[in-house]
């Protein structure tokens, strides 16, 4: 998702992903649309975990 965004965005390839600082890819994920699949996954994200129910809704691993 986040190589699609940047790719889109950015012309970013994944030869540049792979040479790039993190300070570098940081900067880019900031920077992408409201529109990018990132940005609109990162605003359906909860914000806290408080049990091992919400961390298997998040991560999609079941808990147990």
């Amino acid at each position: 998702m986040v190589e699609g965004d940047l790719a889109r965005d950015h012309g970013i390839t994944a030869s540049d992903l792979a040479r790039m600082s993190t300070r570098r890819f940081l900067a880019l994920i900031g920077a992408l649309s409201d529109q990018s699949r990132f940005a609109r996954a990162w605003q359906r994200t909860p914000r806290r975990a408080d049990s091992p129910e919400d961390i298997a809704r998040i991560t999609g691993i079941p808990a147990g």
